[in-house]
Formats: C-alpha cells, sequence, structure tokens
C-alpha cells in the first residue's frame, strides 16, 4: 500500500535515485559525445590539411607549367575519395567563391553536391559544422583556406560521414541507460529489502502493542537490540510496567473510594440498624426477667430461652448482612440473580422505609436470566440510589413511594429502573450529578461520591446508567447492564 512508511520511503528514494542517475547519465553522455564529436573534428581536420597540402602543391605545379590544367584536380580527388570511405563529398572554391571542381554525386539534389549546404567561403579561415544531409545523414563539414602566405587559391570544403560515430554515440546511450536502469533497480531492491527488515520490526512491535492489554500483561516477545528499534522495545517494556503500576494504584483507589462511599452509606443506615438490633436485645432482656423470677420452671424457662435464641439469630442476621455489604471485596464477576441481590440490600432499609412511611412497589420479571456482575458492586449501586430516593422523600409528612422494576431489555441486556416521588432534581444540577464531589445536601447527609461510584461499577460492567428528574416530580434512574458482563 502506497500509505504504508515502507512504500513512501522506497518511492522517495527511488524517484530520487532516478533524478540523481539521470542527471549524471546525462551529463556522462554529454561529455562523452562532446569528446568523441571532438575527435572526429580533429580527425576530419588532420585528413583535410593533409589533402589540402597535396592540392596547393598541384596548384603550384600547374603554375609553374610542371602540371597540366585539365583533369589533374579531379584525378585527385577522385584517387583521395577512392581510399577515404569517411569523405562522403568533396568542393573546391576559387578565390571568387565559384566552384572550381567537385566530386560526383548519384543524387541530383544541388544540396548534396555541396553547393547549397556547403559552407560558404570563410575568407581564410578555418571551419566545422555538422549538419544533416538528405542523402549522406549526418555530416561533418571542414573548410580549409587554399594559401601560402598571402597568396590564395580559394577554399576547399569536405564532407566527413557522422554515421559511424552517430551509432557510437547511440550504442553508448542504450549503454548508459541499460547501466543507469540497473543500479536503479538494484539500489531500490536493496533499500527495500533493507527497509523491509526496518519496517517488519516495526510490524511486530505495532503487533505487540495490539496485543497489549492491561488484564493480561505478557513479557515482549521482542528482542531489545542497540538499535533505534530496540530503544523503541525497550521503551515499550517499561510503559508496560508504568502502565501495570498505574493501573493498580489506580485500582487501589477506585477500591478506596468506593469502600469509603459504602462505609457512608453505612453510617446513614446506623440508626435503622441500631433499631433492628435494639429490639430483639429489649426481648431477650424481658426474657432473661422472667427466667430470673421463676427459674425452677422449667418449660417457661425453655420458652424464654428459645426466644432469646430467636432473638440472637435476628442480631446475627443483621450483622451478618451488614459486615456483608460493609466489607471490601476484590472484583469477582460471577452469575447473579438480579432480583435476589435488590432484596438483600431493602433488607437493610426495612427499618429506615418503615420510619419514613416510604413505600417500595416491586415489578420484578419473574425469568430474569442471570446476570454477569459482582454481586457486591451492583448491590452498592442499588443502595447508593435507593438512599438518595429515600433522602428526596425523607421531609415528606406522608413518605412516598419507591418503585423499583426490572425486566429483559432486548436479546442481550437486562434493564434496571428506580422511581421515586421525592424532590427531584434541578434542571441546572442534572448534568452534574454524576461529577464527584457534586452534591445539593446538607452538609454531613452526603459525601458527593455516591452517584460518581456508581457510574464506574456500571460503566466498568459494560452497562449504562442515565437520569430522568423533574423538581417536585420525582426521580427516575435507568440502568441497563449486559447479561454477559462487559466485553
Amino acid at each position: 500500500m502506497m500509505r504504508s512508511l515502507k512504500a513512501r520511503i522506497v518511492l522517495f528514494l527511488g524517484i530520487l535515485m532516478i533524478v540523481l542517475t539521470m542527471m549524471i547519465s546525462i551529463i556522462l553522455l554529454y561529455q562523452w559525445r562532446s569528446l568523441i564529436l571532438e575527435n572526429q573534428r580533429q580527425n576530419a581536420l588532420a585528413v583535410a590539411r593533409t589533402f589540402a597540402a597535396s592540392i596547393l602543391d598541384g596548384l603550384i605545379y600547374q603554375e609553374s607549367g610542371l602540371l597540366p590544367n585539365e583533369g589533374y584536380l579531379e584525378n585527385q580527388i577522385h584517387n583521395f575519395l577512392g581510399k577515404n570511405n569517411q569523405v562522403r563529398w568533396l568542393v573546391m572554391y576559387d578565390r571568387d567563391g565559384h566552384v572550381a571542381v567537385r566530386s560526383s554525386f548519384e543524387s541530383s539534389d544541388p544540396g548534396d553536391a555541396g553547393e547549397a549546404e556547403a559552407l560558404p567561403p570563410a575568407a581564410g579561415r578555418t571551419g566545422t559544422r555538422i549538419y544533416r544531409s538528405r542523402s549522406f545523414g549526418w555530416i561533418l563539414e571542414t573548410a580549409l583556406p587554399l594559401q601560402i602566405h598571402s597568396k590564395s587559391w580559394g577554399e576547399l570544403h569536405m564532407g566527413f560521414d557522422l554515421e559511424p560515430a552517430r551509432a557510437r554515440l547511440q550504442r553508448l546511450f542504450f549503454l548508459i541507460f541499460g547501466l543507469a536502469v540497473l543500479f536503479v533497480v538494484s539500489i531500490t531492491a536493496f533499500i527495500w529489502f533493507f527497509i523491509n527488515r526496518v519496517t517488519q520490526s516495526l510490524g511486530r512491535l505495532v503487533t505487540e502493542m495490539k496485543q497489549f492489554d492491561l488484564d493480561n500483561i505478557t513479557p515482549t516477545q521482542m528482542k531489545a537490540g542497540e538499535d533505534e528499534i530496540g530503544v523503541l522495545v525497550s521503551n515499550f517494556e517499561k510503559m508496560k510496567q508504568r502502565l501495570q503500576q498505574s493501573r493498580q494504584q489506580l485500582l487501589n483507589a477506585q477500591r478506596q473510594i468506593y469502600h469509603a462511599e459504602k462505609l457512608a452509606s453505612i453510617g446513614r443506615l446506623a440508626s435503622g440498624v441500631a433499631h433492628e438490633i435494639n429490639n430483639p436485645l429489649h426481648g431477650m432482656k424481658s426474657c432473661l426477667y422472667a427466667i430470673a423470677q421463676e427459674p425452677r420452671n422449667l418449660p417457661e424457662v425453655k420458652r424464654y430461652l428459645g426466644l432469646a435464641d430467636e432473638a440472637l439469630d435476628h442480631i446475627a442476621l443483621i450483622v451478618q448482612k451488614l459486615l456483608g455489604f460493609s466489607r471490601q471485596h476484590a472484583k469477582q464477576t460471577v452469575a447473579m440473580e438480579l432480583n435476589n441481590e435488590i432484596e438483600k440490600v431493602l433488607s437493610l432499609l426495612t427499618y429506615r422505609l418503615s420510619k419514613n412511611q416510604i413505600i417500595i412497589e416491586k415489578k420484578f420479571q419473574s425469568d430474569l436470566p442471570l446476570l454477569h456482575a459482582d454481586p457486591h458492586l451492583i448491590q452498592e449501586v442499588i443502595m447508593n440510589l435507593l438512599l438518595n430516593s429515600m433522602d428526596s422523600m425523607e421531609e415528606e409528612e406522608e413518605g412516598g413511594t419507591i418503585r423499583i422494576t426490572t425486566a429483559r431489555n432486548g436479546e442481550g441486556h437486562i434493564h434496571l429502573e428506580i422511581a421515586d416521588t421525592g424532590c427531584g432534581i434541578d434542571s441546572r444540577d442534572l448534568d452534574k450529578i454524576f461529577d464527584p464531589f457534586f452534591t445539593t445536601k446538607d452538609e454531613g447527609k452526603g459525601t458527593g461520591l455516591g452517584l460518581s461510584v456508581s457510574l464506574g461499577i456500571i460503566e466498568s460492567h459494560g452497562g449504562t446508567i442515565t437520569c430522568q428528574s423533574r423538581p417536585y416530580r420525582g426521580t427516575t434512574f435507568h440502568i441497563t447492564l449486559p447479561i454477559q458482563g462487559a466485553k
């Protein structure tokens, strides 16, 4: 994928290598082309000067009468062209710039005869040019003055075949191009292999990160080397240890907060619990007084001892429930019946409900599936919500009503609803009720942690808790919990 780090690096380096290779290849090709053409110019000028010297000798001999004027130059040109297959044509101009002698051509195009394409007389200067002829292809033309000191006979123009040099340049181009392609492919393959090794290590580290689970921390399988990847692996291992320590500290603090809120709830239950224990104690005291009055009346003594034993059992049951609720437990998810846990909480609130004339309406679905959750934490949530409902109706002379409803919500959830007829919550405070330490109660009647703790407990079980309330119309809490627990 082009979005991957490996592909981006290889693409960038590949383009960079192609650009650099092209630049170097073009520079080399241009330099070699210049060298080859310069070598061709020097060779052509050397050949032209040699032939020009023989032509000058002939012209001098003609003027001296030692050689015939007719046919000599033509024979010289013919013999020269026969021996030098690199020379395509030859033209000699007189001192007036007219063609004096030229080689014969098969083409009827005068330009190919050197008349139209040849360099004009250069006023005694040596010159060269390269052009493309329609019949001969690429031509290197030389122009040499035929003169000795101040005496001039004209100019000699020769056309040399550049096709062999062009073929050499073409072969050189393909050689450089092939080497450049081979170089780029080789370097790109090496870069891909090297980066692949690096990204494989990064990929394994990413896999380790994805598989990282705070609930089940295992040592990193990768070995920490001395390179940058090794530093990442080592730091990742240290980070896991720090996260584990931080999580443990967070869990400890969370348990302490839960326990503190639970103890606060027990403090609010103290008067009711004291009353629940006080009544059996008074009964036991009456039984002991009756036994002391008639110690020899064995039937009555047995009856009073039985009543005292029942009172002790009642006290033990109350203390057992209170200890079970207040004891600090490690979180443990088990299959539990939600309706039974609600009944356990209600049994601790019996006296206070009766004292404040609060009626409990229970609408329990009888065939609720077992809920996978921590029963102690769920009890704490129910206790917090019921205590808040009772506090909202405490000042009412006629008490009030708390309606508790349980039902299955869809295929995988259970819905719990706790509604009261209390004073309700102001709309301005409704968004803040789950904030830690937020409370509208009088000092000493709440810590402001109850609903915040309840929210944390429900969310840790993968559920949700919401609130609906209107001032003087009551409050309703909706709790939805997944049957199978948090995923």
